[in-house]
C-alpha cells in the first residue's frame, strides 16, 4: 500500500497549479470523468458483494419474501461491516476442513469441504421418529456416524454442486473485475495521479468481501431443499447412552451435547434467551442453521490469515492520510477516523490472538479472556470499542462519497498506459 499513500508535498503543489472541480462529465480520453470513477468502483463492489455472499439455507416455513429480506440485511453488513462477514465465513471454513479431517479419521475418504459446508448451512436434516425434523452441523454427522446411529450420507460432491446455484463464471468476472480496479489505482499511484477517497474505501471493501469469497468458494449457494437422513435408534436411547451431558436442557437441537452454543445469536445473556423461547421467536428445536458462526482458529497460522486481510481493511483506509478532500475540516475527519479504524481493529486483532494462544486455541472468539464479551460490565469494553468503530467506518464511508462534489483536476486525468510498453 507504500504506493497508493501519496506524499503531502507533491499533493499540495499538484493542488496549487490545478485546482479542484466539481461534476465533471467525460471529456476524452486522456481524462475520466466523475461517473467514470463512480461506475467501475460501483459495478466491481456490487458484483463481489452479491457473489461472495452464501447464507445457509433457509427453514422450511421461510417464505421468498424472508429469504430475499435475509439476503438484503446480511448484503448491508456486508457494506458496512465486511470483516464481521468475514470472522464468519473463516468459522465456517475451519469447521468444514475440521470435519474432513474427522471424517478422514473414520475411513470416509469421500467427504469433502463440500460436504462440510453443506451439512453447516444446515443441508442435512435428521429425522428422528416422533419428533419434529432438525438440521445438524458437521461435526454431528461426525458423531453420529462414528456411533453408528447413522449411515455415512451418500451423496455426493457433484450433486451437492449441482444443487447449488454457484457459478464459478460469475466468481471468476468478479476476480477479474477487482483485479483490474486495483490494477489501475496502482498505476495512478506509480504515475502520481490522485486516488480518490471513493477509490481507496471501495479497495477496502473489495479485499475484504473477496477474501469472504475465497473461503466459501466450496460452499453450496442458494439451497432451498435439504437432504434428509434417517436416524436408526431412538432419540432417547442415544441420549441416555451419551452421558449425563446429553440429558441436560438444550437450546438448539437435542444433539447440542455434541456442538452447541456456536452461534452469535444463541451467546446472549440467559435471561433473553428465556425470553425468545417462551414467546416463540425461535422454534425448538431450531428449523435453520443461523448464520454467524463463532469462529475458532485451530492454531496460530488459521489465526493469522484471519487477522491479515481484517488488518488490511483498516490500513487501506489510513493509507489515504494524505489524500485531499473538499474541506480541511474533512480532511481532519478522514484521518482521525482512520487513526481510530486502525487503533481499535489493532487491539482486538491482538487480545483476539494472544486470547488463542493462552487457550491453547480451545475456545472460540466470544469465550476468550473469561467470557467477559458477555458479561456485565466487562462487556462495555467490547462494545463501546465496537461502537466506536462502527461510528467511524460509517463517517469514512460518508466522506468517501460526499468528497466526490469537489476534487483536485489532477484526479480526473487518465492513466497513460503507454508509458509501460517497452521501448525500442
Amino acid at each position: 500500500m507504500a504506493l497508493i499513500l501519496q506524499n503531502r508535498e507533491a499533493n499540495n503543489t499538484m493542488l496549487s497549479s490545478t485546482g479542484r472541480r466539481g461534476w465533471v462529465s467525460s471529456p476524452d480520453r486522456k481524462s475520466r470523468g466523475t461517473m467514470d470513477i463512480i461506475w467501475p468502483c460501483l459495478t466491481a463492489l456490487a458484483l463481489v458483494l452479491w457473489t461472495m455472499l452464501h447464507l445457509n439455507l433457509p427453514a422450511p416455513s421461510d417464505s421468498n419474501r424472508t429469504v430475499i429480506c435475509r439476503r438484503i440485511r446480511w448484503l448491508l453488513v456486508g457494506l458496512l461491516a465486511p470483516e464481521l462477514i468475514l470472522m464468519f465465513s473463516f468459522a465456517q471454513f475451519t469447521s468444514a476442513q475440521q470435519s474432513v479431517e474427522d471424517m478422514k479419521n473414520l475411513d470416509r475418504s469421500n467427504w469433502t469441504r463440500v460436504h462440510g459446508f453443506y451439512a453447516d448451512s444446515g443441508g442435512f436434516q435428521l429425522h428422528v421418529p416422533n419428533y419434529n425434523p432438525f438440521p445438524i452441523t458437521a461435526k454431528q454427522v461426525v458423531y453420529l456416524t462414528q456411533h453408528g446411529y447413522i449411515d455415512t450420507p451418500t451423496i455426493t460432491k457433484r450433486e451437492i454442486n449441482d444443487k447449488s446455484k454457484a457459478n464459478r463464471e460469475t466468481k471468476v468476472l468478479a476476480f477479474i473485475q477487482t483485479g483490474w480496479l486495483v490494477t489501475k489505482l496502482i498505476a495512478r499511484a506509480g504515475q502520481g495521479l490522485q486516488i480518490t477517497p471513493y477509490e481507496l474505501t471501495t479497495v477496502a471493501l473489495l479485499v475484504c468481501s473477496f477474501t469472504t469469497l475465497i473461503l466459501w468458494w466450496n460452499k453450496p449457494l442458494d439451497v432451498r431443499a435439504p437432504t434428509p437422513i434417517y436416524l436408526k435408534d431412538d432419540l432417547k436411547l442415544i441420549l441416555d447412552q451419551s452421558g449425563e451431558a446429553a440429558r441436560q436442557c438444550f437450546t438448539d437441537t437435542p444433539l447440542d451435547f455434541i456442538e452447541s452454543n456456536i452461534y452469535w445469536s444463541r451467546k446472549a445473556h440467559a435471561s433473553f434467551l428465556q425470553f425468545v423461547l417462551k414467546w416463540g421467536f425461535q422454534t425448538f428445536p431450531i428449523d435453520r442453521i443461523p448464520n454467524d458462526r463463532d469462529y475458532q482458529p485451530r492454531n496460530f497460522k488459521q489465526n493469522l490469515y484471519l487477522v491479515l486481510p481484517v488488518s488490511a481493511f483498516g490500513t487501506i483506509h489510513l493509507a489515504g492520510y494524505n489524500l485531499s478532500l473538499p474541506t480541511e475540516t474533512e480532511q481532519m475527519l478522514w484521518r482521525v477516523n482512520s487513526i481510530i479504524m486502525v487503533v481499535t481493529l489493532f487491539i482486538h486483532c491482538v487480545s483476539e490472538l494472544i486470547g488463542s494462544w493462552y487457550s491453547d486455541f480451545q475456545l472460540q472468539s466470544l469465550e476468550l479472556w473469561g467470557e467477559y464479551k458477555k458479561k456485565m460490565p466487562s462487556c462495555l469494553i467490547f462494545l463501546g470499542l465496537g461502537t466506536i468503530y462502527f461510528i467511524s467506518r460509517v463517517i469514512l464511508l460518508v466522506e468517501s462519497v460526499i468528497s466526490l462534489r469537489n476534487m483536485p483536476e489532477v484526479a480526473y486525468k487518465e492513466v497513460s498506459w503507454t508509458q509501460y510498453l517497452p521501448r525500442l
